[in-house]
């Protein structure tokens, strides 16, 4: 109605938008103001008017109102009663629990964690659907030794739902909590102003520390999934090399190289498996503790399952946290690597009978055939 100028044709625009509104509810109202003039502009302002005027005659409003400390609930409420349209995503209700968790003073920070969290919701290489989907809710599951399925009728899937939010909400940083022996460390980087150590397994801190811990987590797997594009770039047929050392040495080793270039559906959920593990390396070691010796081992264990004629989600999450594999026991390495003090202390832990010795390149040529 503001975008077709007919407010005046609703009696309750004006003690509508007289109301106080938040950094984020203006914004929403200023893009979906934008999105229908540009409606407008396509479809012509015939049948906005009609659209305009079903509201009008068919629609009303409601408004639910709740007191401030249950706030988290109204969230909840809409998306369970938004069951005609689309519902709302995982990471849209961490996104609020989040905001909500900021205090109301600072403006300017909530406004750019917004503004930095849209930015990820749209990444050509790494939208947030997938960083949480396909990685977070995983790599925090399976470092636990849970396998993060859910079982729908005789299959089960791997997918973070709503269900699974709870992962990634967090404690407060109060004088409630500062008791808590493991929070200490972070309650003293905040009193004297310091950022925290970050880390894809660190415990969830509401607020803007979350949204700082997110943009961490995609910067570190972002630089992960732009691997597969390196691998046929024209600057390294030509010998001009750039990128981090780690990413170069896994680019000039043939046999993993070999792996990640393939397209192949086959191949996806494997990958899924490497670059979680190989993450979760970088996390603790850093990425000049990544040596070939390290790049191999990682790629022979997470490709280890595709020596099975299928592959299914039960089968990754099962070999990732489960211990198991076609009713064998196996390794959990997420929860090894997790618990390993350095590099060489996880590569003397693995057990490497549980994938029957296999080479690298003995796998490759046995996956292959």
């Amino acid at each position: 109605m503001h975008a077709l100028g007919r407010l005046e044709d609703y009696r309750g625009a004006t003690n509508l938008l007289a109301r106080p509104y938040g950094a984020l509810s203006r914004q929403y109202a200023k893009e979906n103001t934008q999105e229908w003039q540009h409606l407008i502009e396509t479809n012509g302002k015939q049948k906005a008017d009609e659209i305009c005027d079903f509201l009008l005659s068919k629609c009303s409003l409601s408004v639910i109102s709740l007191p401030e400390e249950r706030l988290g609930e109204a969230f909840q409420l809409f998306d369970s009663q938004n069951n005609r349209g689309k519902s709302l995503e995982p990471h849209d209700l961490l996104k609020a629990y989040h905001l909500r968790s900021i205090e109301k003073s600072c403006e300017k920070t909530v406004e750019k964690a917004v503004e930095n969290w849209e930015k990820l919701v749209t990444d050509e290489h790494l939208p947030l659907k997938d960083l949480f989907d396909k990685h977070l809710f995983r790599l925090r599951r399976w470092t636990s030794g849970e396998t993060g399925l859910t079982k729908s009728g005789c299959r089960n899937y791997l997918s973070f739902t709503n269900a699974f939010i709870d992962d990634f909400k967090g404690v407060d940083l109060n004088k409630n909590n500062q008791t808590y022996p493991y929070l200490r460390l972070y309650c003293l980087l905040e009193e004297a102003g310091r950022d925290f150590p970050q880390s894809l397994v660190m415990p969830i801190i509401n607020g803007n520390y979350f949204f700082d811990y997110v943009q961490h987590a995609h910067k570190q797997f972002a630089k992960l999934i732009k691997t597969d594009t390196l691998f046929t770039s024209k600057s390294q047929e030509g010998g001009d090399e750039k990128g981090p050392s780690w990413l170069l040495d896994l680019a000039r080793d043939s046999e993993v190289a070999e792996l990640l270039k393939q397209k192949a559906s086959k191949y996806e959920r494997p990958k899924n498996l490497f670059y979680n593990i190989l993450a979760l390396f970088i996390d603790r070691f850093g990425e000049d503790a990544l040596d070939k010796e390290v790049l191999e081992v990682l790629a022979t264990w997470a490709y280890y399952p595709r020596k099975a004629k299928r592959i299914m989600d039960s089968t990754l999450a099962n070999y990732a946290a489960g211990g198991t594999f076609q009713k064998k026991e196996v390794q959990k390495l997420f929860q090894v690597l997790n618990h390993s003090l350095t590099p060489s202390d996880f590569l003397q832990k693995i057990n490497r009978d549980y994938f029957e010795n296999i080479t690298l390149k003995e796998l490759i040529k046995e996956i292959n055939t």
